[in-house]
C-alpha cells in the first residue's frame, strides 16, 4: 500500500494511492488531503493517480472517503481520478464513490492519462501543466 498527497506548483494537488487501503490508512490521508487543501485560500484542481489501483477497496472505505471529499466539494475546480482499463471492478468502485461524493462535473474518473490531463488542462496554469507531466510520469 502507498499514499501520498502533495502540492508543489500552485493550486494543483497530487495525489497518489495504491491499494490495499485500510480503513485507519484512509482516515489518516483524508485528514491529510483537508489540511493541505486548507492551505489554499481557493479552489484546488487535483489528480488522483489510482493507476497502480487493481485490487478493491473496502465498501466501508469507499463510503467514508465519498463523505470526507463531499465536504470538500465547495473548494473544488476540478478532480481527476485515473484509473487502470485493466481494472474494471476497481473502476466501479472509483466511479461509485465520485457519484456519492456529489461534486457533479467536477470530478471524473478516467481510464486514460491522456484524456484526464486535457480535461484538466483546461483550468491549469503553464507551470501546473508541467508539474502534472511530471507527477504522471513518476507512476509509469
Amino acid at each position: 500500500m502507498s499514499l501520498s498527497v502533495a502540492n508543489r506548483v500552485g493550486r494543483l494537488i497530487e495525489v497518489r494511492v495504491v491499494p490495499p487501503v485500510t480503513m485507519d490508512e484512509a482516515t489518516g490521508f483524508m485528514m491529510d488531503i483537508v489540511r493541505l487543501i486548507s492551505a489554499h485560500s481557493g479552489k484546488i484542481v487535483a489528480c488522483t493517480d489510482l493507476r497502480a489501483g487493481t485490487r478493491t477497496i473496502d465498501p466501508d472505505s469507499i463510503d467514508f472517503i465519498a463523505g470526507i471529499i463531499r465536504s470538500e466539494n465547495p473548494r473544488l475546480e476540478r478532480n481527476a481520478l485515473i484509473v487502470s482499463a485493466q481494472a474494471p471492478t476497481f473502476t466501479l468502485q472509483m466511479e461509485r464513490m465520485v457519484k456519492a461524493s456529489g461534486a457533479g462535473p467536477a470530478r471524473r474518473v478516467f481510464k486514460t492519462r491522456g484524456e484526464a490531463e486535457a480535461w484538466l488542462a483546461e483550468v491549469l496554469t503553464d507551470a501546473e501543466k508541467a508539474r502534472l507531466r511530471l507527477f504522471l510520469d513518476e507512476q509509469k
